[in-house]
Order: structure tokens, then C-alpha cells, then sequence
């Protein structure tokens, strides 16, 4: 299990942003939404995470759905589509420099599309035993949810034991996001 856990810190770390700089409002949850990738479309990772460390790149979609806004800030997003392309040191338990951008664009009930977001990469080193210290982690530096940092938690779906042998090339996973004010 802890190879599982954290080669997705890695994985996620990559794929996702870590906290910026950005100026946070009162705090309090803007919005929280499931998290998922397609079975068909992992997270792709180039080259192989192994666990020599390297710079990987790591790219991918994940679906935002069933979301809530605690606060009743944000009741029209109810799903999105985050997409990331993202470079950064890393191995099978650890991942540092994150590099790249994030940008998801927001649903209301119908479907229809009604904004989006940018999310802003960071570089802290991220060793964990447990992917929520790292998946979808971030600040929103522009769009709906300006200046909210993102938290999330995610496991994966798809068998991520060969890292340590033969590399992992590709992640599935679900889980859960969460934007703070």
C-alpha cells in the first residue's frame, strides 16, 4: 500500500499545482467536487516514474463532478474539466520543482459551459504517504475561484506497483477537490 500511495503523491504532485502566493479572501469552502480520471485517458507520464529521480512530465484530464458550494458562493459550477501539463524531479515516493499549468472549465446542471479557472504550479517538495497531501493541490490565480487554494485527496484505480520494477507510464485514479476561500 505504500508504494500505491505514494507513487500517486508523485504522480498527483506532477499532474496537479502546490500553493502559491496568491491573496486568500475569508476563509471558508467555496466548492467541493469528486474527482476522476476516464478509465480509457490516464495521466501520462514521460518518461516512466521509476524510482530514480528525474524530471518526469506528466499530462491528463480529470473530471470534476458532482460539486457542492458549502458556502453558496459557486452554486451554479456543478462539474468541470481539469486538464494539466506539468514537469517535475521525480520518483516513485517523492516529487520537488512542479512546473506547468492547470486550467479547468466549469459546467452548470445543464451542462452548459459557465467559466473557467487557471490554476498557478508551485515547487515544494512533496514526500507522502498519503496522495491527499499532494493531488489537486494549488491556488487559483485567475477565473472563477480567484485567489482560492485547492486541496484534494485521490487513489488510484489502475495498478501503480510496477513503478519500483518496470515504471509506471500511466495512472487512473478518483478522489476528491476542494477550493478554500
Amino acid at each position: 500500500m505504500f508504494r500505491r500511495t505514494a507513487v500517486v503523491a508523485a504522480v498527483c504532485a506532477i499532474a496537479a499545482t502546490t500553493a502559491g502566493s496568491a491573496p486568500v479572501r475569508a476563509v471558508g469552502v467555496a466548492l467541493t467536487c469528486g474527482a476522476r480520471t476516464d478509465p480509457g485517458q490516464p495521466v501520462t507520464l514521460t518518461p516512466p516514474l521509476s524510482m530514480r529521480q528525474r524530471t518526469v512530465t506528466a499530462s491528463g484530464t480529470f473530471h470534476l463532478t458532482d460539486c457542492f458550494s458549502p458556502d453558496r458562493t459557486q452554486t451554479r459550477l456543478r462539474s468541470g474539466r481539469l486538464s494539466f501539463h506539468g514537469t517535475g524531479q521525480a520518483n516513485c515516493t517523492s516529487t520537488s520543482g512542479v512546473r506547468g499549468s492547470a486550467t479547468i472549465t466549469w459546467y452548470d446542471g445543464a451542462g452548459r459551459k459557465v467559466g473557467t479557472s487557471t490554476l498557478r504550479p508551485g515547487t515544494r517538495q512533496v514526500n507522502s504517504y498519503n496522495p491527499a497531501d499532494a493531488l489537486l493541490s494549488g491556488t487559483v490565480v485567475h477565473g472563477a475561484l480567484a485567489g482560492a487554494r485547492v486541496t484534494g485527496s485521490a487513489v488510484p484505480t489502475s495498478d501503480v506497483t510496477q513503478c519500483s520494477t518496470t515504471g509506471l507510464r500511466a495512472v487512473n485514479g478518483w478522489g476528491k477537490v476542494t477550493f478554500v476561500r
